[in-house]
C-alpha cells in the first residue's frame, strides 16, 4: 500500500469516528429531551383519595382527538423535599399547595372515546344544580362546551390529567381554592 493510499484510509477511518461520535451524541441528546418529557408526565403531581395518580397541566388548545396543554408541577404542603428545593415558604402556599411552572413547553396527547372528563359544574349547565356539581362525561363536545365557558377557553387553574402510552384517560378538575 502506498503513503497515499495509507493517508487516505486514515482519513476515512477517521472521519467514519467522527460521524460516528456526531451521530451518538446526538442520539443522546434527543433521548434525555424525549425521556425528561416522558418522565416529566410520569411524575404524578396529584393522587386521589383512591390511589390514582395524577398530573397537573394547564389547557392551551383542543380538538375533537387531541389536546394540547402545558405541564405544570402541583406541590403540596405533603411535598416537603420539593419545598425545600424550591424553598417555598408558608406565604407561598397560603391555600397548601404551589404551582410551580418556571416555563411554559407544551405537550399533545391523544384523546378517544373513552376518555373519562369530570369537571365541576358551576353553573348548572349540565347537572340543572343550582350549586356547583361535579359531573362527568365521556363526550369531547360536553367537555369542549365546558371549557368555553372559561375566559379565552382556558382555565386559570390547572386540571389534572391520567396519561397512559400518549393517550388521556381521564380528565379531572378539581377544586383547589
Amino acid at each position: 500500500m502506498s503513503r497515499n493510499e495509507k493517508r487516505r484510509m486514515g482519513i476515512y477511518v477517521v472521519t467514519g469516528i467522527v460521524l460516528v461520535a456526531v451521530v451518538a451524541v446526538l442520539s443522546v441528546a434527543v433521548l434525555k429531551k424525549r425521556d425528561s418529557k416522558n418522565a416529566q408526565a410520569a411524575n404524578p403531581s396529584y393522587m386521589d383519595e383512591n390511589g390514582g395518580e395524577y398530573i397537573a397541566v394547564f389547557l392551551k388548545d383542543m380538538t375533537d382527538s387531541t389536546i394540547t396543554v402545558d405541564i405544570a408541577e402541583f406541590i403540596t404542603d405533603d411535598n416537603t423535599e420539593r419545598i425545600k428545593e424550591l424553598k417555598l415558604s408558608e406565604e407561598d402556599m397560603p391555600d397548601g399547595y404551589y404551582i410551580y411552572n418556571p416555563d411554559e413547553e407544551t405537550v399533545t396527547w391523544k384523546l378517544d372515546g373513552q376518555t373519562i372528563y369530570t369537571f365541576i359544574d358551576w353553573n348548572g349547565d349540565f347537572t340543572g344544580s343550582d350549586y356547583p356539581e361535579e359531573y362527568t362525561t365521556m363526550d369531547a363536545a360536553e367537555f369542549q362546551k365546558y371549557i368555553g365557558t372559561y375566559e379565552d377557553s382556558q382555565p386559570g387553574m390547572p386540571l389534572f390529567f391520567q396519561i397512559e402510552d400518549g393517550t388521556v384517560k381521564v380528565i379531572l378538575e378539581k377544586q383547589i381554592a
